[in-house]
C-alpha cells in the first residue's frame, strides 16, 4: 500500500516538474526580452512617443534609454527605417520614406547601443539613427 502512495506520489512530482518546464520554456521563447539596446538622443529637444518594437517610450534631450525588445530589424549595424518619435512643437518632415530592403536582417539577442540625431529644417525636422560613440 505505501509502494502504491509513493508512486502516484512520485507521478505527481514528475507531473508538476514537467509542467513547470513547458511554462518557462512557453514564456522564454514568446515573452522574454533578448535584445538590449541603449538609444541615446543626441538632438537638443525631448524625444516622445519614440516606437520601438510596437511599443512607445520617451527619451529627454541629451539623456539615453535602455529598452528591452524581443526582435530588432537592423540594415547596416543600425536599426531599419527612420526613428518614429516626436519632437514637441515641431512639425514633421512629411517627404515620403524610402526604404531599401538590401542587407536587412532581424537580430533576436544582443546588446546594442543607438544615437538618435535630429536634422533640423526651417519648418520641419527629420529624426535619423547614428552609430553610438
Amino acid at each position: 500500500m505505501k509502494s502504491v502512495i509513493k508512486y502516484k506520489g512520485l507521478k505527481r512530482f514528475i507531473f508538476i516538474g514537467i509542467l513547470c518546464c513547458s511554462i518557462v520554456t512557453i514564456y522564454f521563447f514568446c515573452f522574454s526580452s533578448r535584445v538590449q539596446i541603449e538609444v541615446y538622443n543626441k538632438t537638443d529637444f525631448d524625444i516622445d512617443s519614440l516606437n520601438i518594437d510596437d511599443k512607445f517610450y520617451k527619451i529627454p534631450k541629451q539623456k539615453s534609454l535602455v529598452i528591452n525588445c524581443r526582435k530588432l530589424t537592423i540594415q547596416n549595424n543600425l536599426p531599419f527605417g527612420s526613428p518614429k518619435g516626436i519632437l514637441k512643437n515641431m512639425p514633421r518632415d512629411t517627404m515620403p520614406e524610402f526604404l531599401c530592403g538590401t542587407g536587412v536582417e532581424e537580430i533576436r539577442s544582443g546588446k546594442y547601443k543607438f544615437d538618435i540625431k535630429a536634422f533640423i529644417g526651417t519648418d520641419y525636422y527629420m529624426l535619423d539613427w547614428a552609430e553610438h560613440k
